[in-house]
């Protein structure tokens, strides 16, 4: 780590305009940051000028992302405070699951970044100063949901019927009935032909931070 008396930031953020604001509030607050939209970029800025923060978005579009970069990073600073940036509230949809993510890591939605004071709580329990961490399991309700679950929910907004979600996943159409009918009631959905969708759609929005 760099000397305690620096203050060295890197933000990835594949969104010029995200990317800016985010740099702004740190630099507005004494943060030396370094601003870059890709991986490679971030990585390599990290080993220029060792960071005492990273604030990094999940989704850098095609190739690695904020986690891979923030592992990759850790792996010469292994305590350097992170704040994940994303519009999802469960990056399950995107293909990375919890245990890809540290669990000392805040977040916050990109939503939130309409005020100026979301950023500098998530960078406060980032860095120890504020109070516990948020975690992204207080961000997101569908955590209780198994990774099998999300998965069959992506495939019931896809389109696909029970049937053809039981031959993707290689079960039987009667365990795929039965995980959705479970589902559906613990959502206080009320059964009937468009229980299924109401399911997906209720728990998709929750998953992609949508209101």
């Amino acid at each position: 780590m760099p000397a305690s008396n620096t203050r060295n930031a890197v933000v990835v953020d594949d969104e010029p305009l995200i990317c800016s604001i985010i740099a702004e509030i740190l630099e507005s607050d004494g943060w030396n940051v370094t601003r870059t939209h890709d991986a490679l970029g971030a990585i390599t800025a990290a080993r220029e000028s060792p960071p005492n923060l990273v604030v990094a978005d999940i989704d850098l579009g095609m190739g690695p992302t904020g986690i891979d970069v923030v592992q990759r990073i850790r792996s010469d600073y292994p305590t350097v405070p992170v704040v994940f940036i994303t519009n999802l509230s469960d990056p399950r949809i995107t293909g990375s699951g919890w245990k890809s993510i540290p669990a000392d890591a805040s977040y916050i939605v990109k939503t939130e970044l309409n005020s100026t004071d979301a950023l500098r709580e998530a960078v406060s329990r980032a860095i120890g100063t504020g109070d516990a961490i948020r975690q992204m399991s207080d961000k997101a309700p569908s955590r209780a949901l198994s990774a099998i679950q999300v998965n069959v929910l992506q495939l019931v907004s896809a389109g696909l019927t029970n049937a053809e979600i039981a031959q993707a996943r290689e079960t039987s159409v009667r365990a795929v009935e039965r995980m959705l009918n479970r589902m559906i009631e613990s959502a206080g959905i009320p059964p009937g032909p468009t229980a299924r969708v109401q399911l997906a759609r209720l728990y998709w929005n929750e998953l992609s931070g949508r209101k």
